[in-house]
């Protein structure tokens, strides 16, 4: 186990446990927590497994300092009536309770805390609350940015960005070369029900092209078999995840995280690559349909969303406009340009 030096306070933090999309979320909100607490130890604890640790790992370098997961405690109510594990009998400055479960948080509220944050109940266990009252915001990256806010006092920053490995960047380098404006494509989604039809992007990425930038599709694994489609249509779109001979054949999110610090712009559906966009702050245009995007919506610095159900009644992605997405992909591609 980590030792903490005695002069670093301690910052813990809890999960229940992370998939891959869970973790790609909070690392936004970590990115606050770093940014508030800059010199605090942190600590993030999980009962079950959290991609944090693992596939994950590399983007939390810097942010996290050391893990205690698998604890395998608060599988039940009652726990609370055993003494704390010996592995949480540390002295924490700041806790920040993640999850919304009443009697997890009670749990976690025993443990020896200068202060303690937490959702749970409209925010009743917490020592502080937002103003205005005990309401969780919708957003769920925003959920979990107030607990930072609560924690430090003070409005979040996220001054700290997602580290990317050398090994990474550098690739990701050579893919993308120094240069030319990368507008990012991203058409596929876990359920293909969130996917704008694909020649809609394709329209997409020739309307970038009449502005000056190189299209790049991002395409996961469940995507290979659209390349041809688009490479006949966009002859200069690049399909830099597909590059076997750079990256080996394993397909890794922190791939895509790296090669989304290169681009001046992206578009994608409310998806996993979506998630790692966002993970890296690209200047991002979301498109939701069957989904709520009031929940899911990013928080980056620059952005812009748009909703099926803004042009229509049902939640088909095709009801979004092709017009409206490349308006919305020039204004925020044109206000990252300005900054």
């Amino acid at each position: 186990m980590t030792q903490i030096p005695a002069e670093r306070p301690l910052v813990g933090i809890y999960s229940g446990l992370d998939l891959v999309g869970d973790g790609l979320t909070k690392l936004t909100f970590l990115r606050a927590v770093r940014s508030a607490f800059p010199d605090h130890h942190v600590l993030y604890v999980t009962s079950g497994a959290t991609q944090l640790e693992t596939g994950l790992r590399p983007l939390t370098e810097g942010l996290v300092d050391e893990f205690l997961s698998g604890t395998g405690v608060m599988t039940s109510a009652r726990e609370l009536l055993l003494p704390l594990p010996p592995a949480f009998r540390r002295r924490f400055d700041v806790f920040i309770d993640t999850q919304s479960v009443v009697w997890r948080a009670l749990w976690l509220r025993r443990l020896r805390c200068r202060l303690f944050l937490s959702g749970a109940a409209g925010y009743r266990l917490s020592a502080r609350r937002p103003a205005g009252g005990g309401t969780r915001p919708v957003n769920l990256v925003r959920r979990l940015v107030v607990l930072a806010e609560l924690a430090s006092g003070r409005p979040a920053t996220l001054d700290i960005g997602v580290p990317v490995p050398p090994e990474a960047a550098g690739k990701a380098a050579r893919a993308l070369p120094g240069g030319p404006a990368y507008v990012g494509l991203a058409p596929g989604a876990g359920n293909r029900a969130k996917c704008w039809p694909l020649d809609r992007f394709v329209e997409t990425a020739k309307a970038a092209e009449r502005q000056g930038g190189v299209p790049v599709f991002l395409l996961g694994p469940g995507e290979v078999e659209w390349v041809d489609t688009i490479a006949a249509a966009v002859p200069a779109a690049r399909f830099p995840l597909q590059d076997r001979a750079l990256w080996g054949e394993t397909w890794d999110p922190v791939h895509t995280v790296a090669l989304a610090r290169r681009l001046a712009v992206a578009v994608a559906n409310d998806s996993g690559i979506n998630q790692m966009l966002a993970a890296a702050d690209a200047p991002l245009v979301t498109l939701f349909g069957p989904t709520n995007a009031e929940k899911f919506r990013p928080m980056v610095r620059r952005g812009a969303v748009l909703a099926a159900q803004t042009f229509g009644e049902g939640e088909a992605m095709a009801a979004i406009p092709t017009p409206a997405v490349v308006a919305a992909m020039l204004d925020v591609w044109r206000s990252e340009a300005a900054a």
